[in-house]
Parts: C-alpha cells; sequence; structure tokens
C-alpha cells in the first residue's frame, strides 16, 4: 500500500516538473519547384534542456523528444502546412542535432510571401513569427539595413536557406547527447 502511495506521489511529482527542451541554432532550408510546391529541411542544432526552476529534467525532456516529436506527432501538429518524410537524430561535434524532411503544396502555405505571375517581385519571408535571432541567410536581410523584419529573395531564386540563434546563453542547459547515446544502444 505505501509502495502505490509512494509511485503515485512520484508520478505527480514528475507531472508538475515540467522542463523546457530547447535548441542552440536552428538551420531552415526551401527547394521550390516552378508550380511552387517543394521540400524542405530544419536541423536543430545542439538540442538542449533547460533546467525548470533550477532543476536538472532533462531525463523527462530527453522522454519527451522521442515520445512525442521523433516518434510522435508533435512537429507535424505544430506545422500542418508540412508532410513529413523523415526525422532524425544524430550527433555532430559533439552535440545531439535533430532533422525533419518535408514537402510543402505552396511555399505561400509555410510563411513566404510571393506576387503570382510576376518575376519582378522578390519572396519575401518574416522574420517576426519566429521567436529566433536570425544569423546567416542566402537572401537579404531587410532588418539589417531597413529595420524590416523580412528576408528576401530574388523572384529566380529556387533555394531559400536561413540559419537562426534560438539560445545565446547555454549555462542551465544539459546536452542530451548522453541521453541518446544509451538509448539508441539499446534499440
Amino acid at each position: 500500500m505505501q509502495k502505490k502511495i509512494l509511485l503515485a506521489g512520484l508520478m505527480f511529482l514528475l507531472l508538475l516538473v515540467t522542463g523546457c527542451l530547447t535548441t542552440e541554432s536552428k538551420e531552415y532550408r526551401y527547394t521550390v519547384k516552378p508550380d511552387g510546391s517543394g521540400d524542405g529541411m530544419i536541423t536543430f542544432i545542439n538540442i538542449l534542456s533547460q533546467d525548470d526552476d533550477g532543476r536538472d529534467v532533462s531525463f523527462k525532456d530527453f522522454g519527451e523528444l522521442v515520445t512525442d516529436y521523433l516518434e510522435g506527432s508533435s512537429f507535424e501538429e505544430s506545422n500542418p502546412n508540412y508532410t513529413v518524410t523523415g526525422k532524425r537524430l544524430y550527433e555532430k561535434n559533439g552535440k545531439l542535432n535533430g532533422e525533419v524532411t518535408f514537402t510543402f503544396k505552396s511555399i505561400d502555405s509555410v510563411g513566404f510571401f510571393r506576387t503570382a505571375n510576376c518575376p519582378c517581385a522578390p519572396v519575401l519571408f518574416s522574420t517576426s513569427t519566429l521567436q529566433e535571432t536570425l544569423s546567416e541567410t542566402n537572401g537579404l536581410s531587410l532588418n539589417e539595413s531597413k529595420n524590416i523584419p523580412l528576408i528576401s529573395w530574388d523572384a529566380t531564386a529556387k533555394e531559400y536557406t536561413f540559419k537562426t540563434k534560438v539560445l545565446d546563453d547555454t549555462s542551465n542547459t544539459h546536452s542530451l547527447l548522453e541521453d541518446w547515446t544509451h538509448w539508441k544502444d539499446k534499440k
């Protein structure tokens, strides 16, 4: 009886402890076909767990990463205009990275703006929709020159890439690489 009460208490505490999955940076890549549909990839560089009220909740966050994102449908639910074609976790440069590949039916449906049937108009993406800081792009950041949160590409561009910084301060975070290594070895 006491074991059941203790177990129920521990489960309740685990529900109260909410972790925070984050990533140090992201890379976005979109390739567009003539009809406006295309393929994309988002790379999550250095996936981390942030402390919750000073507590290390990386074990819980890793479980969420695997069950909700890698094996689950949380990414798809958050991004209904993407048709996910692949998801994976991997190690690179001593960090745990993630990658999601997808297709989309229209460049306009995934956050880009363009004038239809006009080769004169650039393609635009609003960085104000991201809670991230733009660090690099193969387009032109209008935020730097005109203080407008947009990236502009020439209308003839077929590939749109940009990188963002998600987390500047990685103190109070924990790498999930070791958890992933153990999990991968057991599979």
